[in-house]
């Protein structure tokens, strides 16, 4: 056999190997990227369905243009007293019987994290969280 013949060969084996598999990969990461956004969506669905009246006031604190930049939130009963210099959001647990179903299902979304320093629970909302409660 024609030595150039054999290196020939094997580098349009090699070429076609390495392009079916960089074509594969991309492919899948695609189809993981839009099963991932399926379930993202699924999930948020999910959480509006479960936890409407939350849901529904933090939307509407996140569309308050007067709060755009505020991303933390306290949850407390009403009648007691916060002392707070920072902008943040209050929401009752008198008015949300459910809400720490709500705030323990938005952690593990990964949508808020528990940032407490003291007594009074302290929240704060994530990016993707916030954009998802202005439509983005």
């Amino acid at each position: 056999m024609d030595p150039f013949s054999v290196l020939v060969g094997f580098l349009v084996g090699a070429i076609t190997g390495a392009a079916g598999h960089y074509l594969g990969e991309k492919f899948t990461d695609e189809r993981r990227s839009k099963e991932s956004a399926i379930q993202l969506d699924e999930k948020w669905e999910d959480l509006k369905r479960r936890f409407p009246k939350v849901i529904e006031e933090m939307t509407t604190d996140a569309n308050n243009p007067e709060m755009k930049g505020v991303r933390r939130f306290f949850v407390k009963s009403r009648g007691t007293v916060l002392n707070n210099s920072e902008p943040s959001f209050v929401y009752l647990t008198n008015d949300h019987a459910d809400i720490s179903a709500a705030l323990a299902y938005l952690v593990e979304l990964g949508y808020i994290e528990d940032i407490t320093p003291g007594n009074c629970p302290l929240y704060r909302m994530k990016e993707h969280f916030v954009d998802k409660l202005r439509g983005s």
